[in-house]
């Protein structure tokens, strides 16, 4: 009796687990929005213990804060697509700013056969500041072939011009920016975490456009059907010499089912 008792004890904090991540998917389900029927079971880890899902694609997202990358070398790795900063809004005077390694990482990547997005690091204030934003990403880009969406990246700050202001209305600025871009020809993504995805975004205003969560676990566990997921902020990919985002693309013919 006390084997049974120690191996249920053992067991007690997985089943708590899986049915704490059950109850949020149905207590927080918005019907507008699709859901994440992806278990838990369906991912598993490659040979250098990086999470994987059946035909996902494997990716980095990138800034000049990674330096000179070697292209070649993180393709080589298994790196499949990337997701480049464009550019970003200052947090201080909220000047609008081109990423220093766009140009260079935009060509190698593309030359070393990686699909690729780009995002843009929005301190938007205003909905017309957003839509400044993306005005200002499409004159980068400049008809450029991307194969994946222009990401809205709007993140939380503890000082400068953004600090604890106005985040009820981030996800009004988020559909700004991805009208405009999407006006401009090219595809329109929006990136988040798991709170602002439940409590901020309003993602059911949102659905046109490609969801990219942030949730560093092994498997995701967010509600809400995603078409990318971060899932590490301290990555490693051969190529690139210090720590990298890292991503999978889910299989597109998921969205359609």
């Amino acid at each position: 009796m006390g084997r049974v008792y120690r191996v249920l004890s053992a067991l007690l904090p997985l089943l708590l687990l899986l049915t704490a991540c059950g109850l949020k998917r149905e207590q927080r389900h918005i019907p507008e929005i699709p859901r994440n029927e992806r278990e838990m079971t369906e991912f598993t880890l490659d040979e250098k213990g990086r999470p994987a899902y059946p035909g996902a694609l494997l990716g980095v997202d990138v800034s000049e804060l990674q330096g000179e990358i070697d292209w070649q070398r993180v393709r080589a790795d298994g790196v499949d697509f990337a997701i480049l900063r464009v550019g970003y809004r200052g947090n201080t005077e909220g000047g609008l700013l081109q990423d220093e390694r766009f140009a260079a990482n935009y060509a190698a990547a593309r030359a070393a056969g990686l699909r690729v997005g780009v995002y843009f690091f929005s301190q938007a204030l205003s909905e017309q500041e957003a839509r400044d934003e993306a005005a200002f990403v499409l004159e980068l880009l400049n008809g450029a072939e991307l194969e994946l969406p222009v990401f809205f990246d709007w993140e939380e700050q503890t000082e400068g011009r953004t600090a604890g202001r106005a985040l009820s209305a981030v996800g009004d600025w988020a559909l700004c920016f991805c009208r405009e871009i999407t006006q401009g020809g090219y595809q329109a993504g929006v990136y988040f975490n798991q709170r602002y995805g439940y409590s901020i975004m309003r993602l059911e205003n949102l659905t046109d456009y490609a969801f990219w969560i942030a949730e560093y676990e092994n498997w995701q566990s967010f509600g809400y059907q995603t078409a990318f997921w971060q899932f590490t902020g301290s990555g490693r990919a051969d190529g690139i010499d210090v720590i990298v985002d890292m991503d999978l693309m889910y299989p597109e013919e998921e969205e359609h089912e």
